[in-house]
């Protein structure tokens, strides 16, 4: 369904004011993000290659003197905090150790690493996996612009901590299936893989050694789920010195980025490496069948084959291969990368209201030494009322210059940069300039010479903070509510006050004020580099009750006393209408006694769900309750950027009905069961479940970890399900000529279908006994909303009453399980009649069987032996007298 999207809010401006706007956009806009890692998967190679690399000299001698020292760490070793899986033996702890020791001599950061340790059944041909937790990129002190940056490696570029400090910068696997050797004296038994080795290699990955770039079927990309690479992608080059991430050559995603990626022909293009390399190239793992998970993030196994010094960081490590040491070209890779680096650590000044004179501080830290004289502020001062952005830029070609004087005995240097007394409103676009020992000149901002920092001075603040704050939707009762905010102005005078209004149940209560975050005494509450801009109030809200409702709104004050507000929604059928106020509305709960087996028709009266955005009633034209959503459901909830104009905060909104009894589930039977109505907005043509046109959904999730994390059963689905559904939404949107209509179609019984999910099939090995909470989630985003979703006929692991509807024209096929590879069960339900014919077609349009049917009590179980049929994708149709129902199903092998 086309929108028109939201760039910018309607806004009167002057002339004046469209040049400063003109001004604004070229200066530094490049917001701090981050994105959920990804692991490496390393096989095991079953080849007796009985080679032994020991400990780099150096490494070796560093590593002894510390032991000699008891214990007491270099100044320069980074430092490695590790939680060990409790089932992992002691003794792979103590070779696991040995590899951290070694790491933390290679390399130095002053943030300590979170690395976990994972011991699990990984198989007979995995020796292990690792990757970086989350991946930053825009953060201060990065090299790259919009460039994904390994945590552990972000981190120490940064020169602080990005995440909280007790999130997790590492996630390691290991085999609790493999022969693992864990001694000293390199002297595995015959079929032994060396534990130290593969822990050395895995380290490696999580603190960079891992790219994006990823093949699917035809086409190649990269970007983590974006279109930005990662530092290590950025690196990858071609026999033709072309960078895969060149997207004038190769297009992301495209066919001839795959072609690159399956050439055996890739590269890693750093000066530092080919040095180390004698000279050559430095080949990368790039096999013609691409391996995920291990093409392009290693070595070539064939250039550098075990034994080697750079052998380590190859694809798969054989049997009695012993290897200590990361190699010169490992090292120098990740040297390039940024772990040895000269960081400008500075945070961009924001707009003053009046100054008279500026004092700009910056961090300059290094892993050499820093030409001290070379540290400059570079500037130009320009008058903002008549500035051009052409004149920016000539300014920046040959700035002003003033010294950048450190502050002795700290990485900190200032600089004061006087105002023109003669200029009521300036702007000053600046940046930041070092060479270290190295001869290596660093800059900041990392997007010059396009984006310089920029900021005014002597124009009127008229816009309010933005907020960034992520509601609760179903909480435990009984306990305090605390409130965490980020909150940021666009003026350097900045934040004034924020505070949260809100009622319980429909009734006012005192509104509560937030305060900074202090990281003397809220470390708990840590978000790393966001503390900065954080407001906190612990117990907030004091304990609810279950089935308590509060309804509420954040709102900040900046100095000037502007005010933002959130939530806002869309303000009316026009996508450009102004944002309207709303609430952010949660619920308290509790869990129930579990159960094995559940059925609910809802027709009584049901505290088995704690809701919100939901409801258990009778909908107009049902003549009996089921679990419905609020119709219309609401428009997403968001926040615009009030300088900017575009998005701020996310614009979603999440109806949740939470089933309060844990479910033991079944280690045969475990099915869930329903009947549904999904009238909700449906996405683009063609569009699939996460891309970013699959607009409204429904989702089924689960939680193995009581409510602390969630997880799809099934791919969120629309109603495009159904086209009964679809056409019901689609032909009823008013206005029909607005970007942002309404759909007036309301669901009858008519309209219910059948669901079932068989968890059985879903995971592998047995569930049986395994307890797990089910919710039924309904996202919108901003634009357009319908009736919504109803549910009825809940049946938990037992066998579902016949189907809902007596209304139903159209007949109730099942197909389970589907794919398969042996039998299919084909369940039909009937309204009134006697007999029906089934019939199996492939598609194309061979006729596999027909057989006459005896209706019984409205309903047909058949089973069909397919074994004898070929791979490939069937139809299943039935006729009768109620007409014809078709689906498909896919037989493997």
């Amino acid at each position: 369904m086309k929108r028109i999207l939201l760039f910018a809010l309607v806004f009167s401006f002057s002339i004046n004011l469209m040049a400063q706007d003109d001004l604004r956009k070229r200066g530094y806009q490049y917001k701090t993000e981050f994105k959920e890692g990804i692991e490496v998967v390393c096989p095991a190679s079953h080849i007796d290659e009985h080679t032994y690399r020991g400990m780099a000299p150096e490494i070796e001698n560093a590593l002894q003197k510390r032991k000699s020292l008891r214990g007491v760490k270099a100044t320069n070793a980074a430092r490695f905090n590790v939680v060990y899986d409790p089932d992992m033996p002691e003794v792979a702890q103590e070779s696991f150790q040995r590899a951290v020791d070694i790491w933390a001599e290679i390399l130095n950061s002053p943030v300590e690493i979170n690395v976990v340790a994972l011991w699990e059944e990984l198989g007979p041909n995995v020796l292990g996996s690792a990757g970086p937790g989350t991946y930053y990129r825009n953060f201060s002190g990065a090299k790259k612009v919009n460039t994904w940056y390994p945590i552990a490696l972000a981190e120490k570029m940064a020169g602080e901590d990005l995440n909280s400090p007790d999130d997790v910068d590492i996630v390691a696997r290991f085999s609790a299936d493999q022969n693992w050797y864990y001694g000293t004296t390199g002297t595995p038994a015959v079929g032994q893989f060396d534990f130290t080795s593969v822990v050395l290699h895995e380290l490696c990955h999580g603190l960079g050694f891992v790219g994006s770039l990823n093949v699917e079927g035809t086409q190649g990309s990269y970007g983590l789920g974006t279109i930005f690479p990662d530092v290590f992608d950025t690196y990858v080059i071609n026999e033709k010195d072309e960078y895969v991430t060149d997207t004038t050559l190769f297009p992301n995603p495209s066919n001839a980025l795959r072609n690159e990626l399956i050439s055996e022909n890739l590269f890693f293009d750093s000066p530092l490496a080919i040095a180390a390399n004698g000279g050559e190239k430095v080949q990368l793992y790039a096999p013609t069948i691409f391996d995920s998970g291990s093409s392009i993030s290693h070595l070539d196994d064939d250039k550098y084959p075990a034994g080697t010094e750079n052998s380590l960081m190859t694809p798969s490590a054989g049997l009695r291969e012993i290897n200590y040491d990361p190699g010169p070209v490992t090292i120098q890779m990740m040297n390039e990368m940024g772990w040895r680096n000269t960081s400008i650590i500075h945070e961009s000044l924001k707009d003053f209201v009046s100054a008279t004179e500026i004092e700009i501080t910056a961090r300059i830290i290094s892993d050499t030494t820093i030409k001290e004289e070379t540290a400059f502020l570079n500037y130009v001062l320009l008058d903002a009322t008549t500035a051009t952005v052409e004149d920016l830029d000539a300014g920046l070609a040959n700035p002003q210059q003033v010294q950048l004087v450190r502050t002795p005995g700290t990485d900190e240097f200032k600089a004061i940069l006087p105002m023109d007394p003669s200029i009521e409103q300036s702007v000053i676009g600046y940046f930041l300039t070092v060479t270290d020992n190295d001869g290596v000149e660093s800059v900041s901002p990392v997007s010059m010479p396009d984006s310089p920092y920029l900021f005014f001075v002597g124009t009127p603040d008229q816009w309010g903070p933005t907020i960034e704050y992520f509601p609760p939707t179903i909480l435990r009762s009984g306990v305090p509510i605390s409130f965490i905010a980020n909150v940021e102005d666009d003026y350097q005078e900045g934040v004034d006050t924020v505070y949260v209004e809100y009622s319980v149940n429909g009734v006012p209560q005192s509104p509560f004020g937030l305060r900074r975050y202090d990281p003397a005494v809220d470390t708990s509450f840590s978000q790393g580099s966001a503390d900065a801009i954080a407001w906190f109030i612990e117990e907030g809200i004091p304990p609810l009750n279950d089935n308590d409702i509060v309804t509420m709104q954040v709102k900040a004050v900046d100095a000037s006393n502007n005010v933002t507000v959130i939530p806002t929604t869309a303000g009316g059928t026009n996508a450009d209408d102004v944002p309207v106020e709303d609430f952010y509305t949660f619920t308290a709960t509790s869990l129930l006694e579990s159960v094995e087996e559940y059925y609910t028709d809802f027709n009584e009266p049901n505290e088995d769900f704690a809701v919100t955005g939901f409801g258990i009633d009778t909908p107009n034209g049902f003549s009996d309750g089921n679990l419905n959503t609020d119709s219309p459901y609401k428009n997403g909830l968001g926040l615009y950027d009030p300088v900017s104009g575009l998005t701020f905060l996310d614009f979603d909104y999440n109806a949740i009905a939470l089933f309060r009894r844990p479910i033991i589930l079944k280690s045969d039977s475990a099915i869930f069961s329903w009947d549904e109505i999904v009238l909700v907005e449906p996405g683009e043509e063609g569009s699939a479940f996460g891309d970013s046109d699959f607009w409204d959904f429904v989702v089924v999730e689960i939680s193995a970890d009581g409510g602390g994390s969630w997880f799809e059963l099934i791919d969120g689905y629309d109603s495009r399900e159904d086209e009964s559904w679809e056409d019901l939404f689609v032909s009823t949107l008013s206005p029909a000529t607005a970007s942002n209509p309404t759909s007036n179609g309301e669901g009858s019984p008519a309209l219910f279908r059948t669901r079932e999910i068989n968890l059985n099939e879903l995971f592998t090995g047995d569930i049986g006994g395994a307890e797990v909470l089910l919710r039924f989630r309904l996202y919108a985003d901003q634009w357009v909303k319908g009736w919504g979703w109803a549910i009825d006929n809940l049946a938990i692991q037992v066998p579902k009453p016949a189907p809902l509807s007596a209304e139903s024209e159209k007949v109730a096929l099942q197909l389970s399980p589907n794919p398969t590879s042996d039998f299919v069960n084909i369940r039909a339900d009937f309204n009134n009649v006697k007999a029906a014919q089934l019939q199996i077609i492939d598609l194309q349009g061979v006729q596999m069987m027909t057989e006459s049917l005896s209706v019984e009590n409205n309903k047909v179980d058949k089973r069909v032996d397919v074994r004898s049929y070929n791979p490939g994708t069937y139809l299943v149709n039935i006729k009768s007298d109620e007409g014809l129902k078709t689906k498909k199903f896919v037989i493997t092998k």
